[in-house]
């Protein structure tokens, strides 16, 4: 169990929406490139996936967009 739950869980998914979430782990970056014809330089590959955690235990890979830090 996580002690701390910094994050809220936004997006209307497994009935989790507003509940508070810890990151335990984030995606890295990808060690392909790639490039767009006509957008300058290949950039590395990066990826917003997040694995959170909830309080009762359960575990989710989701998009970094669906959290949010808790306000004090």
């Amino acid at each position: 169990m996580i002690a701390a739950l910094p994050y809220l869980y936004r997006w209307d998914r497994h009935g989790r929406k507003g509940q508070p979430c810890a990151v335990t782990a984030r995606s890295k970056p990808a060690p392909a490139f790639f490039a767009l014809l006509g957008f300058g330089s290949p950039a590395p590959a990066r990826f917003n996936s997040i694995r959170v955690e909830f309080a009762d235990g359960q575990a989710m890979v989701t998009s970094g967009n669906a959290i949010r830090k808790v306000r004090p």
